[in-house]
């Protein structure tokens, strides 16, 4: 070809199929594009004369970016004469097929079909790349196909990893990935089974994190992380920080901003779709449910409860009785439909369910990890076919499993978290012919741990955490604002049960400072597998810095709330002075931050690492967030992206890393971007008073000693309070927009109010004002610095503390929260709305 006209290049890879026709122009004069995606070849029959079908569609910017993908990919090489010498000596003529006669051809398998649910995502996901992010998570219910959407939108890229903790989830993403990526190699990656060379590999994390060694960093184009739980997020960590795909994609089902914060943290704070049960049950995606909560006719009090859930063994005695299966038959039989899901807390358990229930002519089996359990694939066709009615399991069917037919789902065992809860009733909502909705039967005992079952109920619908107080108020009401043929229904006694561990709660309300953090910890421990991380409460509404005070930092107070584990708690007395000088660390810029992350990913924080190494993989985790590089951006650094790496390098040690080792008097990093100042250090510098970091000739090294047996837990503790003060930063709310003015929710007497700085916003009003929230009026009677009354028409007292708490929970303005709302002034007057954090799952 022409020097300059034409530009070809080859794709060249034995394991991928490679057959795409698409034509693309636009105009070199005004912004006009058109596309045809089809079956034509470059020939005349192909353009003219032949039988071709294609699309035309002006919809061009999504194609342009899988060509651009496809062209940047590696297995390319451009056409040359050396490629069509080499290529002519190895070219053979195919030999004809010839099909005998009487076999009968397979038909073309069809390609799935993407929901419409799934081309939002995408088209989300697609934007946020173009916005620059390299990461990005995903909310989506179970039921909606959040694994398919993994694999529509990695087909565009190259090598693919897929990692999760269990088996059953590695497999059926595998069957997912087979149907959209037909063509592709695809190998499972855990146990005796291991297929690193793979197009898509599906990793366990425990197996991946062994042996990451063997991978090269840039082993992967697309990584697909499934959600997990706290304990598995070191070795998630790992792993994540470990590769350098072009996009990393994390995707959960629970739609809690608190228990969705650490897998947010580790998908750089950016949240990119949402759409949560409820939603999908409106839209028509997913069935509606009839859920029934019967009290419980076991005992809790009394079982030990550590790490989040009950002793098994005496959880066993108390709930492996006659008198327990005796009340689950009798609500199956009375409120269960003719395919039913039971879910057991033990082998033992699913056992002597699936043995009750034969006893009593019930077609049933039991599925576990034990030998004995029926055969897993087995019992669930029989579950479809209708040859079983109940199929009993213990954590087999939480995740990983796909049967549209299952209309029951009975909930025998106490729930730990908000995640296997979603799960378990996920699990029967998918659309099936001849299924018009999902009854759920569960237990409600006498245990705090409880209150989870309606926290997460009425978390389903609400763009926050459900407090107690809210659990209070709708137990009392009844109305629980569903979607049309959805219904919750809580018996007598579990109403009355409930009622009771909620109030004591909320009665137990203390004022102290930091209390309300502490009691938010102790209560989410109680409820879950385990104690809250920073990022976690925050996302909840609470300010861990609030611990500062009385317990020095953060792991301080869960120190004496006894929340931490072994290890956590030995960390903690041997390395205090370092927590406490890293929390007081002064983050007005993301910089800092930017840097101890970069030596947490590459695991040379307790070590240090040259200064240019260093330098170069903060470069890159700058690159990787539109927001970091805005934040990065200004007079010192005009191009944080394309800056080479000497320039980057004497920018990076200039500002954070002697503001770290704070010599020359450094001491925070807001000027950095845009600041003439010059630094007065130089290599070799020593630290200054305090400092947590030094220079050691061309190194950044710590100034702290940390035990080789204390390291991985110092690392992720660390990282924990990095997670947080930088989720802190970028989701922090920005200053509210033109007409609006936000208000931080106060205390005074121990109600919450509203208090402002009207020298700033002088336009809000003054006097009695009417304004609206929630769809109803109220009259306000802003002072000069506050709102702390709002009346309601023939409503006595004052309503705003109630408006408050029901937005933000008992603890609303407390010591220790981080409330806030937005007033914004339109054409039909004042309109009240909380801040709520713009985070998920």
């Amino acid at each position: 070809p022409q020097a300059g006209n034409l530009d070809v290049r080859l794709f060249s890879d034995p394991r991928t199929s490679f057959h795409p026709k698409a034509y693309l122009f636009h105009s070199s004069e005004s912004d006009h594009a058109r596309g045809f995606v089809g079956s034509n070849n470059l020939s005349r029959s192909g353009i003219e004369t032949g039988v071709e079908w294609s699309l035309s569609t002006r919809e061009v910017q999504p194609l342009v970016t899988a060509f651009d993908q496809l062209w940047a990919d590696k297995r390319n090489q451009p056409l040359s004469h050396e490629f069509l010498r080499t290529y002519r000596t190895k070219w053979r003529p195919t030999a004809g097929q010839v099909v005998p006669v009487g076999v009968e051809t397979e038909p073309p398998t069809l390609s799935p079909q993407i929901r419409p649910i799934q081309a939002e995502a995408l088209t989300a996901l697609e934007e946020s790349r173009g916005e620059g992010f390299a990461a990005g998570m995903v909310v989506m219910a179970t039921g909606l196909g959040k694994t398919w959407l993994g694999a529509f939108d990695s087909a565009a890229f190259g090598r693919t990893l897929f990692v999760a903790h269990r088996e059953e989830i590695l497999r059926q993403s595998r069957d997912v990935f087979r149907q959209v990526r037909p063509d592709a190699e695809l190998g499972l990656y855990m146990g005796a089974e291991k297929q690193p060379e793979a197009d898509v590999v599906f990793a366990s994390v425990q197996t991946l994190v062994r042996r990451l060694d063997e991978f090269a960093a840039d082993e992967f184009d697309y990584i697909v992380v499934d959600e997990f739980h706290h304990a598995a997020a070191g070795s998630y960590r790992k792993v994540i920080d470990y590769f350098e795909p072009r996009f990393l994609l994390g995707l959960t089902a629970t739609p809690e901003r608190t228990d969705g914060a650490d897998l947010l943290a580790l998908c750089g704070d950016n949240l990119v779709f949402e759409c949560g049960l409820i939603e999908g049950i409106e839209r028509s995606e997913l069935v509606p449910f009839r859920y029934w909560g019967i009290k419980d006719v076991a005992n809790y009090e009394g079982i030990p409860w550590r790490n989040g859930r009950f002793d098994p063994a005496q959880l066993a005695t108390r709930i492996e009785t006659q008198q327990r299966a005796q009340q689950a038959f009798d609500e199956w039989e009375s409120l269960c439909g003719e395919r039913t899901l039971g879910f057991c807390s033990a082998v033992t358990h699913a056992d002597f369910m699936a043995q009750f229930f034969t006893e009593r002519g019930v077609k049933c089996a039991a599925v576990h990890s034990k030998p004995r359990s029926s055969d897993r694939r087995d019992a669930l066709a029989d579950l479809r076919s209708g040859k079983l009615q109940v199929v009993f399991s213990v954590d087999m069917f939480n995740e990983g499993v796909d049967v549209p037919e299952v209309d029951s789902v009975l909930m025998l065992r106490p729930t730990e978290s908000p995640v296997v809860f979603l799960q378990q009733l996920g699990r029967g909502l998918r659309l099936s012919e001849g299924k018009d909705h999902l009854r759920v039967v569960d237990f409600v005992g006498n245990h705090s741990s409880f209150l989870l079952h309606p926290r997460v109920l009425l978390g389903m619908g609400e763009a926050g955490d459900a407090s107690n107080e809210m659990i209070l108020q709708t137990l009392r009401s009844g109305e629980w604002d569903l979607p049309a043929g959805c219904s919750i229904t809580f018996d007598v006694e579990s109403i009355d049960l409930l009622t009771m561990l909620a109030d004591k709660k909320v009665a137990g309300t203390s004022l102290r400072t930091s209390a309300a953090l502490e009691q938010f910890c102790t209560e989410y421990a109680a409820e879950h597998e385990g104690r809250p991380t920073a990022a976690q409460a925050a996302a909840a509404g609470y300010n861990p810095a609030t611990a500062k005070k009385q317990h020095g930092a953060w792991f301080g107070l869960l120190g004496h709330a006894g929340l931490l584990e072994d290890a956590e708690s030995q960390v903690w007395g041997k390395y205090r002075s370092v927590f406490e000088r890293l929390e007081k660390e002064s983050f007005t810029k993301s910089y800092k931050l930017v840097a101890l992350k970069a030596l947490l990913a590459t695991g040379n924080l307790r070590t240090g690492m040259s200064v240019d190494a260093l330098a170069e993989r903060s470069q890159r985790i700058v690159a990787s967030d539109p927001r970091l590089v805005a934040d990065t951006t200004g007079k010192a650094m005009p191009s944080p992206v394309d800056a080479t790496l000497q320039a980057w390098s004497k920018f990076w040690r200039k500002w954070p890393l002697d503001h770290l080792a704070k010599v020359g008097g450094s001491g925070g990093d807001s000027d950095a971007a845009d600041s003439e100042r010059v630094s007065a250090t130089g290599l070799g510098a020593a630290a200054g008073a305090g400092a947590l970091f030094r220079y050691s000739g061309d190194d950044f090294v710590p100034t702290f000693d940390v035990a080789t047996e204390d390291g991985d837990a110092f690392d992720a503790m660390v990282a924990e309070i990095v997670d947080w003060r930088l989720a802190d930063y970028l989701l922090r709310p920005k200053a509210a927009e033109s007409g609006s003015v936000r208000c931080r929710v106060s205390h005074s007497s121990g109600s919450p109010i509203l208090r402002y700085d009207r020298t700033l916003n002088p336009e809000l009003p003054l006097g009695e004002v009417p304004f609206s929230a929630n769809g109803e009026e109220y009259a306000g009677r802003f002072v000069k610095i506050a709102l702390n009354v709002a009346t309601r028409h023939e409503v006595e007292g004052n309503a705003l503390p109630e408006l408050l708490r029901g937005w933000f929970g008992p603890d609303a303005g407390q010591p220790g929260t981080r409330h806030s709302v937005v007033l914004t002034e339109g054409p039909e007057g004042w309109v009240m709305t909380p801040d709520l954090p713009p985070t998920s799952a």
